[in-house]
């Protein structure tokens, strides 16, 4: 069949329709190309955003659930390079403090780095310690190669005169690019 001036063939359902009509009565289509709300444009933004989401999806399902390093396999790589230990007075509570520096030999880094510290009296026999819950702490973040600064703080169990002397331990870290431990 041939067109004349007045009407046109719809690109879609082939049927012959008024030139001027920007819906087909047959199919329903919207006649003009690139109009957003066309069938074709619509499935293809929709193609798009739901291959967005899947890619988006799986990229934190890996973080998330892939593999992590294990923090004991790189214990020996993370060093207390130094500490200072100091006690505070506040009302009738002696604090005891500790600051000091952590380097990172490892090429992983790690974040909610647990430092804990022992006390010990003359005899050497442990009288203290500061451990945060590993929990709910959200402590030191030390990337690989680095170096970083902690300061960990608790409310002393024995009088100033018995502390004699500490020794500071990384007792825990997770891994820097994991999501979940």
């Amino acid at each position: 069949m041939t067109e004349n001036p007045t009407t046109k063939v719809c690109p879609l359902c082939a049927e012959t329709i008024n030139v001027a009509a920007k819906l087909c009565p047959h199919c329903r289509s919207l006649q003009k190309k690139w109009v957003f709300h066309s069938p074709h444009v619509t499935a293809a933004i929709f193609a798009a955003v739901m291959f967005g989401g899947l890619f988006g999806m799986l990229a934190l399902y890996g973080k998330a659930f892939g593999p992590k390093e294990q923090f004991a396999d790189y214990r020996d790589e993370i060093h207390v390079v130094n500490s200072q230990y100091s006690q505070r007075i506040s009302g009738s509570n002696v604090w005891n403090t500790v600051v000091g520096t952590l380097t990172n030999y490892s090429t992983v880094g790690w974040k909610d780095v647990g430092v804990e510290a022992q006390f010990f009296d003359r005899t050497g026999t442990l009288i203290d310690a500061i451990t945060v819950n590993a929990d709910d702490y959200r402590g030191v973040t030390i990337l690989p190669h680095g170096e970083t600064a902690f300061k960990i703080e608790r409310l002393a169990s024995h009088p100033a005169s018995d502390y004699q002397t500490n020794k500071i331990t990384v007792r825990w870290a997770k891994d820097i690019h994991a999501m979940f431990p």
